[in-house]
């Protein structure tokens, strides 16, 4: 079955039918207006009627969120074993709202303090508004030798009412 895909451009609106044959093409086209990118044949303000809806969610979904500057790392302990990076981190939730799922990012650092990497991981975890509350037991691999653990920081987080 071919996709059809709504193009609107300065002579009215014209649909266009990719099959099996010019679906790359489509796709390529999609992508690019997706990115923002202009289109031959459109105006840079124009763009793929679908696309445009799903490049305003990325924005919405990859802008900063008062939440994440709201949940933040008040400490961290580490217990260290062969590859493994094992850390107990606080957190405070100043939200009036609860907050889950915070990805925290922790740094770790060689003998001179550089950062050396980065490791992320996501805390599969519910927190109350306006609480502290400690979790222990974030894993963190490592496969670089002689490092120390640094500092951590939350770099997303979701609200409870949104989706998993």
């Amino acid at each position: 079955m071919p996709m059809m895909m709504h193009s609107p451009h300065e002579e009215g609106s014209a649909l266009v039918r990719c099959n099996r044959r010019t679906l790359y093409l489509c796709s390529l086209v999609a992508l690019l207006a997706v990115l923002g990118l202009n289109v031959p044949g459109h105006s840079p303000g124009d763009g793929l009627i679908f696309t445009t809806a799903l490049a305003q969610q990325d924005r919405q979904r990859l802008a900063p969120s008062a939440a994440v500057h709201n949940l933040s790392v008040v400490a961290q302990g580490w217990h260290r074993y062969p590859g493994l990076a094992v850390a107990d981190i606080i957190f405070n939730n100043e939200n009036n709202y609860e907050v889950r799922h915070p990805v925290v990012a922790c740094d770790f650092l060689d003998a001179n303090g550089n950062v050396i990497a980065t490791r992320g991981t996501t805390i599969f975890q519910t927190f109350p508004p306006a609480s502290t509350i400690k979790t222990d037991g974030v894993h963190f691999s490592l496969r670089e030798k002689n490092v120390a653990p640094g500092s951590c920081r939350v770099v997303s987080v979701r609200t409870v009412a949104a989706p998993n």
